[in-house]
This record gives C-alpha cells, sequence and structure tokens, in this order.
C-alpha cells in the first residue's frame, strides 16, 4: 500500500510540474505577444537635428542636418530582443567656421559634425513589469560610426576616408508602455563610447597657425529619446520621437576648434510588422 501511494505521489507531483511548467512557457510567450506586434517591424525614417558646436573659446556656432535611417527589428518569444539600425545624413548646413572647421561657403566638404554614416546593433532581454502593458529592456551593443568631421579629415590630409570612424560601445534601456493594440509609448536612455581610430593628430589648437593640427576625437554622448508607436493598419505601422544628445569630447577642446555639444532633433518613421 505505501509502494502504491509513493508512486501516486510520485505522479500527481510529475503532472503538477509539468503543467505549472506549461503554463509558464504560455504566459512567457503571451506576455511578449502584446509587444511582439509593435517591436517585430522594419521602417524607414527621416530625422531632422539642431545641433551646437563650441570651442576652446567658449564661442558657440549651430549645424543642421537631414538623415535617412533604416531599421530592422525583433523581440523573441522567448524575451530576447535585438535591433539594427544603420543611418546616412543626406542634407548638412554648417556656417563657415574657417579653413579648420568647414561649412558653407567654406570651400571645405565636410562640417565639424563627425556622424555622416554608420550601422549600430544591439541585444537586450525584455522584462514585463505589468503583463502586456509595462515593458524594460535594458541593452548593449556595438557599432561602426564615420569620424568625418572637418579637422579630422583635413589632419589626415583627406585621404583615406575610410580609416576616419568610431568603434560604439553602446548601452542602453528602454521602458515601453501600451496603451492597446495600437499605440505604445517608450523612453530610452544611452550612452556610447566613440573610439576614435582616425589617428587624427593629437595636438591642441591655441591659434590660427595649428589649423593643421587635430585632437583626439574619442567621445561619449548620452542621448535621450521619447516616442510613440502607431500601428495604423494589421501590419502598417508609424513612428514618431523627439531626442536629445549630449556629446563628450574625451580631450582638451583646442581655442579654435569647434567640437558638437548639444543636439535636438526629431524622426518620423514609416514601417511594416511581421
Amino acid at each position: 500500500m505505501t509502494i502504491k501511494k509513493l508512486k501516486i505521489k510520485a505522479l500527481l507531483t510529475g503532472l503538477v510540474s509539468t503543467f505549472t511548467a506549461n503554463v509558464w512557457a504560455e504566459n512567457n510567450t503571451t506576455n511578449n505577444t502584446a509587444f511582439q506586434k509593435f517591436e517585430n517591424q522594419y521602417n524607414l525614417g527621416y530625422s531632422f537635428t539642431q545641433s551646437t558646436l563650441i570651442n576652446g573659446d567658449q564661442e558657440t556656432s549651430s549645424f543642421n542636418t537631414q538623415s535617412i535611417n533604416l531599421e530592422i527589428e525583433r523581440l523573441f518569444d522567448v524575451g530576447v530582443w535585438f535591433d539594427v539600425s544603420s543611418y546616412t545624413v543626406t542634407s548638412y548646413s554648417q556656417p563657415n567656421l574657417g579653413a579648420l572647421n568647414g561649412g558653407d561657403g567654406s570651400g571645405i566638404a565636410f562640417g565639424q559634425d563627425p556622424f555622416m554614416f554608420g550601422i549600430n546593433a544591439k541585444v537586450g532581454y525584455a522584462f514585463q513589469l505589468i503583463n502586456n502593458t509595462l515593458q524594460i529592456i535594458p541593452y548593449a551593443g556595438f557599432g561602426r560610426n564615420a569620424n568625418l568631421a572637418a579637422s579630422t579629415v583635413i589632419a589626415n590630409n583627406h585621404t583615406p576616408l575610410t580609416n576616419d570612424y568610431f568603434y560604439t560601445g553602446i548601452l542602453g534601456a528602454r521602458l515601453a508602455y501600451r496603451i492597446n493594440n495600437s499605440i505604445m509609448l517608450y523612453a530610452n536612455e544611452e550612452y556610447n563610447y566613440n573610439w576614435d581610430n582616425s589617428g587624427a593628430i593629437k595636438d591642441i589648437q591655441t591659434k590660427d597657425s595649428l589649423y593643421g593640427k587635430s585632437y583626439a576625437a574619442t567621445n561619449y554622448t548620452l542621448t535621450t529619446t521619447l516616442g510613440a508607436k502607431f500601428n495604423l493598419t494589421q501590419n502598417f505601422q508609424v513612428g514618431v520621437n523627439g531626442f536629445w544628445n549630449n556629446f563628450q569630447p574625451q580631450s582638451n577642446i583646442s581655442g579654435k576648434m569647434y567640437t558638437p555639444t548639444n543636439t535636438f532633433g526629431e524622426m518620423v518613421t514609416v514601417g511594416l510588422t511581421y
């Protein structure tokens, strides 16, 4: 009798364990399904930025850009999330800031925004803070982004431009709030460390006679983004976001050389979900 009881107990324990595992797996899939309707997507975006420049003498200027952006994003059933995005600047406007800094009318094809094009990949994990409603995704990533600031290009004698780039390390987190199947809001905070590989000459600018020199262009950026995604039909998505970027060089800024400081931007995206 005791043996039979033990067998029955073992059988019941096994059934309960199996049932619990199946329920957990089902719920975990269900939790992500609601957000997959927004995060399994690819899109084409167009962005506008307005940015501030500053030099070592604390003089300020500005530049404006327009860019095309491509992105593919996926949230897997198990909660793993990835995102790959690329961008290319299509329009750049900056006042004439002289032979080192470039700008409109300077005769130099570049300005002091180094990020003319690039590609970045991120991988994270989605945690459901409130089932089907509130989600957070911490993530890390890696990228390669152009360093085509006029000062860098000139310091390297304009060739080869293919060597003027950053390796970019990425850490960030995104908090998403799903209102319903049609609207999702999100806030994103991201830290990028841009390690310069251009080999630009590492001298500090102090006067006009040193315009042929440059500085170590390694920098970090902090970017805050607020946005929304709208599923207008089953597979058609429109997105909007606004972002603020703070740029911090990792070496002294010259007296005459300008570097970016703050950037404000807006982006509109049109894409398909899958």
